[in-house]
């Protein structure tokens, strides 16, 4: 019993933490002031990776989560690498919002770098949660 509680407030704590990134991580894609670039472009992957890193950890709560987080790193940088690859179908999604928030649109080598501190971040966090 006393697992499943401590389950439950992983989820519930984890749960909070994807509501708040979501309109973050929209603000950093709409904001249009100073270093917009920098926020659109890096700080934006880094919380894409922190999210999407914390929401197959709330999924697979009970698995390894160095391993789950490593998997959304993998999956992020092939998609980096899928930017270089052009093709009706994803110009398509690229030409909207969702698209190239989702998938991106022009391909950088120094994105690996915000998305392996995205990682780290979302390692970081995942740690202070198990010890709820």
């Amino acid at each position: 019993m006393q697992e499943a509680d401590s389950i439950k407030r992983k989820r519930i704590v984890l749960s909070f933490l994807l509501i708040l990134l979501i309109p973050l991580g929209l603000a950093t894609k709409l904001y249009d002031g100073p270093f917009s670039s920098l926020l659109s472009d890096k700080i934006a992957g880094t919380l894409y990776v922190v999210f999407w890193s914390l929401l197959v950890v709330l999924i697979f709560v009970r698995k390894n989560y160095l391993l789950l987080v490593s998997l959304v790193l993998i999956i992020t940088c092939a998609l980096e690498f899928l930017q270089l690859y052009s093709s009706s179908f994803l110009s398509a999604i690229r030409s909207t919002f969702i698209g190239r928030s989702l998938i991106g649109n022009s391909f950088s080598w120094s994105d690996f770098a915000y998305y392996l501190l995205g990682s780290v971040i979302a390692v970081v966090i995942v740690v202070k949660i198990r010890r709820i």
